[in-house]
């Protein structure tokens, strides 16, 4: 078994949008038992309610129209208010249509990253945990919880999976750190059958051409962006199209594509290569 990196937007939307792999994923993470038809991908909210226009990587309702999900990949180091802003829009977008104020779904934003993140505490120490949670239930001044709202932020990272994580999520935590790290030569738990259906998903052997063709692009987008991050945006577009050239993965139309610019000078640049 080789399995495709899960950290690829295209493997990773491809496996979870999967709905036996999505309510499984769910069960494990958040506790709760949801049925859904379909999840669907790149979700807005309405324009009133989210000021700042954003897309939710996964969204799914239960039949009932009890409870929301939605998950989050990201590959870098994050902020932290920025998610808090998706999981906050959802609770509030619920007010468009209430005649009261009470919440007629729960709300469930798990955020899954993928990047040995660097974020701090107030007084600057740094946080490197598997899973933190966050709540909007009110606590008393000894510290006890009053059980108000089932709305939860949840943030997994398997950089920091230990012997202290949840079986039940670690087993998703290994899964994608392993198909990261070590895609060719995984040790998951496939006797857990939604992660043998996760990983048979994601089987580089069980993508179509087409899945193949979007995963290099976004692969080829991700270097793109990395190298535009250590020099200059001219200097980084130029060096970014010399190495894609010099791979002969790609056509010319693809590279031009990928990099946003016209195919003149992706020729201009394979000339002076020569």
């Amino acid at each position: 078994m080789i399995l495709g990196n899960l950290d690829n937007e295209v493997i990773f939307k491809k496996v979870f949008t999967n709905v036996e792999v999505f309510t499984a994923f769910v069960k494990d993470v958040c506790g709760i038992d949801i049925e859904i038809d379909r999840v669907e991908t790149e979700r807005e909210l309405n324009r009133k309610t989210a000021h700042i226009r954003f897309k939710m990587d996964l969204f799914a309702e239960s039949r009932d129209h009890r409870v929301i999900v939605e998950i989050q990949k990201v590959d870098y180091d994050y902020n932290h208010d920025r998610f808090l802003h998706y999981f906050l829009a959802n609770v509030i977008d619920q007010q468009g249509s209430g005649s009261e104020y009470a919440f007629a779904r729960e709300v469930y934003t798990i955020v899954l990253i993928t990047a040995p993140y660097r974020i701090s505490d107030k007084s600057g120490k740094p946080i490197q945990d598997d899973v933190l949670l966050t709540t909007l239930n009110p606590q008393t001044l000894n510290g006890q919880v009053r059980q108000m709202y089932g709305h939860k932020l949840l943030f997994l990272n398997p950089n920091y999976m230990g012997i202290d994580t949840p079986p039940q999520i670690l087993d998703w935590m290994v899964l994608i750190h392993e198909s990261i790290h070590h895609p060719e030569n995984p040790t998951i738990n496939l006797n857990k059958p939604a992660i043998r259906k996760a990983a048979a998903l994601a089987e580089v052997e069980n993508l179509d051409p087409s899945e193949r063709y979007e995963a290099k692009n976004q692969q080829a987008r991700k270097s793109a962006s990395a190298v535009m991050k250590e020099l200059g945006k001219e200097e980084a577009v130029l060096e970014g199209i010399q190495n894609a050239l010099r791979l002969g993965k790609y056509s010319k139309e693809d590279i031009a594509e990928l990099f946003q610019v016209t195919m003149d000078f992706v020729e201009k640049t394979a000339k002076d290569m020569r």
